[in-house]
């Protein structure tokens, strides 16, 4: 996956529009395929990853939300769900809370399937970040729009 002007490009092909985020995050990489910012400032990250094709697993949405949740460790707790739309898609939003490393963190995932394509969206930061890294979040997640 590569990433430009807000556009995450598909290995195979193809692309999905995802919202700008404004100054203050940088691209990261990581050894998996993702797509990442890391904001010094909000010791936070947002990252993007997509299925498709022979990786496309069509599960429901709230086990793909725990696989991602699964990098917690046991302590994690679910605050609350949300349902909502994504690009005409039905979307599922978890937000929860457990320890990474020792360290106590947010998670806020949201996934959602079209054609063939499992995509997430995932923002992992500390208990006192401020509310701007959710409105980030939520800019990011919410310019969704497979092509």
């Amino acid at each position: 996956m590569s990433y430009r002007n807000g556009k995450v490009f598909l290995q195979y092909g193809g692309y999905y529009r995802v919202g700008l985020l404004p100054f203050g995050w940088r691209r990261i990489k990581w050894s998996s395929k993702a797509v990442s910012f890391y904001n010094d400032s909000y010791k936070s990250s947002i990252s993007t990853d997509a299925f498709c094709g022979k990786s496309f697993v069509d599960r429901p949405l709230d086990a793909l939300a725990g696989e991602l949740s699964a990098a917690l460790s046991d302590d994690r707790e679910t605050k609350w769900t949300q349902e909502m739309f994504l690009d005409g898609r039905g979307a599922l939003r978890v937000f929860v809370t457990g320890t990474m490393d020792g360290v106590l963190v947010n998670m806020d995932i949201v996934v959602v399937k079209k054609n063939d394509c499992n995509f997430d969206f995932v923002a992992v930061s500390r208990p006192d970040s401020p509310k701007e890294m959710t409105k980030d979040f939520e800019t990011f997640f919410g310019g969704f729009s497979y092509q």
